[in-house]
Formats: C-alpha cells, structure tokens, sequence
C-alpha cells in the first residue's frame, strides 16, 4: 500500500523511537508473502516487494534522508542491513539489497588469511592460494535477493530510501546447500582416486577432488562467517586422501627394463635410454609404483641400393603398470644411409637413433603419463 504524505507536518516532523521502528520492522516481516526461491531478485519482484512491505512515508524534513534511514534498525541485531537511496523505490531497494551483497563478501575477505593458515597439506605446502579466489572475486547479486526484507521506504525532495534486512540465516540458505552439493563431489572423487589403479586416472581424480575441496572451503568459511556450522566430514577424508596421494607421488616413476640383451643392438638400446632418461625421471630398478617401459630393438638389416647400402632398425617401446596392464606401444623404424658400405650405413643408423625426429612422436605419449 502506497501512502502519499507529502507536506503533511506531523509526518516531517514526527519523531522516531526504537520501539516504533521495531513494531514497524516486525509488521513488515509478518506482512511479506512467502516468496519463491529464484536465482534474483528483477526489477518487477523488487516493486512488489517495496510495496508490500512498508508504507512509503514523506519525511520532507531539514534532516537528510540518509540520516533518517539510519534510525531503522532490523528487528534482530545480527541481521544484515543495507541501504539504498535512488530517484525510485525499486531501485533504492536494489542498492540496499546490493548493499548487503557487500557485507556478505567483507564475510568472505575476513576469512582468507584464516583459511590459508589453517590448510596445509602434509609436507606443509599450501593446499589453497586463496580458496576465496577460487570462489568468486566479487559477489554482485545475491542469490536469495527475496529474503532481503524492506523495512522502511521513506520519499525526500523527489528520492526514495529504503532500509533492507536479511537474517543471516537465510543468507546462508543458498552456500549450504551449495557445500552440500560440493561435498557430495569431492567424496566421490576421493572414491575414484582409492579405487582405480590407473595412475593417470588415479592422479587426476585426486586433482579433481582438491579442486572442488578448495571451492568447498572456501563456502565453508562465508558459512562460518555467517554464524553457520556445517559438518566437516569432508576434511578428514580429503586429509586422509592427501596423505595417500602424497605417498603415490614419491613412489610413481618411469621404470625402465631393456627387452633384448642381444650384442648387435646393444648401441642403439644404449641410444634409445640415453634419449629417454634425458628427458624424463627413469629409474633402472625393480617396478614399485608407476610406468614399466620395456625396449625392444630389431637387429639392424642392411641392403645394397643403387646410391650405397641403407641399414635399419625397428624400435618399439611398450608402457604397462608395474603389474603387467598394458597402456600403449610406440614404435619406430630408423635408417641409416652409407655411400660406401654397411659400416658407414651402421653409424649413421646409430647417429639417426641418438638425433632423429622419430623420438619427437614418442615424446607426445610419453608426456601423458608426466603427473601434473
């Protein structure tokens, strides 16, 4: 109900006390129909729902219009407040509604040093640079704007002000159920990440699980901020997991096991190892954890050709786990050209298998298997 009382000198001049302010605010309240749950607030449900909610009062008075609204208080102290002042009421109530927005992400601000001190992964590296960052920068529009409240409209020299209030209560509304979804992701990628044996699959389940865990803290922390306990469940569990993934990481390498130990290939297997372990982490030894590469080379042919004698080779490396389930095969056939005879024929094989391009395909499948 939309009351016009301009001009009207007990309403310029009336005076406010906090009982008033509190019996109007509570009126307001109990007046509000229940509203729908929608991602925002438009501009059509913030009409309807200046109008409901309070009765807009002239205040033409030598006291400014901030200053007015400053004398509503929210019927519980620890509700959030915000206030808006524009040319219309919808708009005011927007800015309040954003207002309150704000207050909401100065929740989230205080939190971020506490949060990155408080997690640490077991080798004492930070598990979040800023959980907040992965959240949001700035949150614009609440996602719950119906739940903020006019409690007051006042008109002033052709303005409108308005007073809002949420409780905390249901500001909290949407982030718990948001960390309710987000726990959810993370225990089943935990699941993923102790059932599966493939390390590839295994490493990125646990990233996964991490990322979605950081997200997780960081709406733990604004519920936290809003004086709402959630259940931490989650955090032994992602703790327990850490520890696991830690150990699975020092442990995963590529190990390395030479197929052929025939005489007549044993320069260019040296070669093939030489070019493997320059660039990646090989270790000679037993499979405990991680890649198996198994070589094989094919004594090198040679045959007469009408420019000299052309001498080749055919490299085949194979990828499996520790327990014998194959990945991938990569192979490759090498030549070597001599002018004169199939020795010249043999070293250039040998310079082919330490310098040629062939290596730059098995470095595409082998890159995979590098844990990010």
């Amino acid at each position: 109900m939309l009351l016009g009382c301009a001009g009207s000198e007990s309403a310029a001049k009336r005076s406010v006390n906090a009982d008033d302010i509190r019996a109007r605010a509570s009126h307001a309240y109990d007046e509000m129909e229940p509203a729908q749950s929608t991602a925002s607030l438009q501009k059509g449900e913030a009409q309807e729902s200046a109008s409901k909610a309070e009765t807009v009062i002239s205040a033409e008075s030598q006291v400014p219009l901030s200053d007015l609204l400053q004398t509503y208080a929210c019927p519980n102290a620890d509700d959030l407040r915000g206030m808006g002042i524009a040319t219309d009421a919808n708009a005011a109530l927007v800015i309040a509604q954003k207002e309150i927005s704000a207050k909401i992400q100065s929740v989230v601000i205080a939190q971020t040093e506490q949060t990155r001190q408080a997690n640490v992964d077991a080798s004492g590296n930070e598990t979040l640079t800023s959980s907040f960052e992965a959240k949001t920068q700035v949150i614009t529009r609440l996602q719950n704007a119906q739940d903020a409240k006019p409690i007051a409209t006042l008109t002033q020299s052709g303005k409108y002000g308005v007073i809002a209030c949420m409780q905390r209560s249901d500001a909290a509304r949407p982030f718990v159920k948001e960390a309710a979804l987000m726990q959810d992701s993370v225990m089943l990628a935990l699941k993923t990440f102790e059932e599966q044996n493939h390390p590839i699959v295994k490493n990125k389940a646990f990233i996964t699980a991490r990322e979605i865990y950081v997200r997780t803290l960081a709406v733990e922390d604004v519920l936290h901020g809003l004086g709402v306990d959630v259940g931490r469940d989650v955090k032994a569990a992602f703790d327990s997991a850490q520890l696991k993934y830690n150990d699975f990481r020092s442990q995963y390498a590529f190990y390395y096991q030479d197929e052929n130990g025939s005489d007549a290939t044993a320069s260019q297997r040296r070669l093939v190892f030489e070019r493997i372990s320059a660039k990646y982490p090989v270790r000679n030894a037993t499979c405990s954890n991680g890649l198996l590469l198994k070589l094989s080379v094919s004594p090198a042919e040679c045959v007469e050709k009408s420019l000299g004698v052309s001498c080749s080779s055919n490299l085949s490396l194979s990828g499996s786990s520790c327990n014998g389930e194959s990945y991938f095969t990569i192979n490759a056939k090498v030549k070597g050209n001599g002018r004169y005879d199939a020795k010249e024929a043999q070293e250039r094989l040998n310079e082919n298998v330490a310098k040629g391009y062939w290596f730059e395909e098995w470095i595409l499948e082998l890159d995979k298997w590098r844990l990010k």
